[in-house]
């Protein structure tokens, strides 16, 4: 309920963008980069997090992530789209702390990548179907967006529900709150970047592995980033065209493979089979430069939804798994976070920028296939430092 309509939304707004409201590339790159630049405060939502309830923590993530989402619907200009956009990405920084929080405590370690490869599939499965019934929808009336974000928000609120109802009955609603003394606001903003420089130092492992997700970070960066633009101006697809052949293919990949993504969590680790996911992106940018039409796009898409399944139980389940214990996953999981939003201010824009300079798609999807590479190789090498016999890598 929560995460199915983010993803949606997140997936259709830059094209509503460019489309209905006539953003260039530039505006365009703002409406994309926002929510994975915003992850940058995830550090500070931690901060709020480890000193407030669960539940009231989880209804202040749904005031600032998903309810201005309504007020997108009485956009007349492409500002009244970016403003509630930017509250919402703000705000979305959040769910993570929290996210990893109830994983952590609900699931035994064996069982977790298994137990949220099936959530998690049934979030894609309804992001597939919300992807394509949006695409049809706005392919016919173009201002349907008007009707479906407040309805996502209102479906939202229930999910936040469920989350706090959860809270309540397992103890997570006040299990996870420290009691400190009243702090400065300069304590505040400086102590959660200090205790993430001294969490990197003192954990060499987690430190690598943030390294090779860093690397494999410009690679999606870059194609996440231009694709709006790329089924916009190279393949020029409709509403109803780019969902079918971006989202919902992608999710459909995704769905297909992320139960045995989450067995392979299990039964590989998080280092070992998140570099092999890793290895296997190289296929998506290398495929988009081959794309011709909307048919091509969709065997790319759906590829890169196999591809990418294990990257994203890596993404989750990776920064839980080498947590050292169950009161720190919720800052090992905002520090991952977090390292999201450093790459998507610096990524995107560089992926935007060599489009510009050089007018095509092929110089920075070159660049994207070379740091996928790069990254299953760093991943590989922290694989073989971590195994018995082998002294603890030290930190990049």
């Amino acid at each position: 309920m929560v995460q199915a309509t983010s993803t949606t939304i997140a997936a259709v707004l830059p094209v509503l963008a460019r489309k209905r409201f006539g953003a260039g590339e530039w505006e365009t790159l703002f409406i994309t980069a926002a929510p994975t630049v915003f992850f940058t405060f995830s550090i500070f939502w931690n901060d709020l997090f480890s000193h407030t309830r669960f539940t009231r923590y989880i209804l202040t993530f749904w005031a600032l992530a998903c309810l201005p989402l309504a007020l997108i619907a009485f956009a007349t200009d492409y500002w009244m789209l970016l403003i509630p956009h930017l509250i919402c990405s703000l705000g979305g920084a959040g769910y993570h702390p929290a996210a990893g929080e109830v994983l952590k405590r609900l699931y035994p370690d064996g069982l977790r990548g298994r137990i949220y490869g099936v959530v998690w599939g049934f979030t894609l499965v309804a992001g597939a179907f919300l992807g394509y019934a949006l695409g049809e929808w706005l392919t016919r009336d173009e201002e349907a967006f008007r009707i479906f974000l407040p309805g996502a928000a209102a479906v939202q609120l229930g999910g936040v529900g469920i989350l706090a109802l959860l809270a309540a009955r397992t103890g997570v609603d006040v299990g996870h709150v420290r009691v400190v003394e009243d702090r400065s606001f300069y304590d505040r903003v400086v102590e959660p970047v200090t205790h993430m420089r001294e969490v990197l130092k003192a954990d060499p492992v987690f430190a690598r592995y943030e390294a090779a997700y860093m690397t494999y970070g410009i690679g999606w960066m870059v194609c996440y980033a231009l694709l709006p633009i790329f089924v916009t101006e190279r393949l020029r697809l409709d509403y109803d065209q780019i969902a079918g052949s971006t989202q919902v293919a992608y999710l459909v990949g995704m769905v297909l493979m992320i139960g045995p993504a989450g067995y392979l969590m299990d039964r590989l680790g998080a280092v070992r089979s998140t570099g092999l996911s890793f290895l296997m992106l190289i296929a998506y940018p290398a495929g988009l430069m081959a794309s011709t039409d909307a048919a091509s796009l969709a065997v790319v898409s759906f590829v890169y939804g196999l591809s990418h399944a294990g990257t994203s139980v890596g993404w989750m389940l990776g920064p839980v798994a080498l947590a050292p214990s169950p009161a720190k996953v919720p800052q090992y999981v905002a520090i991952h976070a977090t390292f999201v939003g450093i790459r998507g201010k610096i990524f995107q824009g560089l992926g935007v920028l060599l489009y510009s300079l050089t007018h095509g798609f092929t110089l920075p999807f070159l660049l994207a296939a070379g740091a996928f590479a790069w990254s299953a190789v760093q991943m590989w090498r922290l694989d073989r430092l971590m195994r018995p016999g082998r002294p603890a890598p030290d930190a990049p």
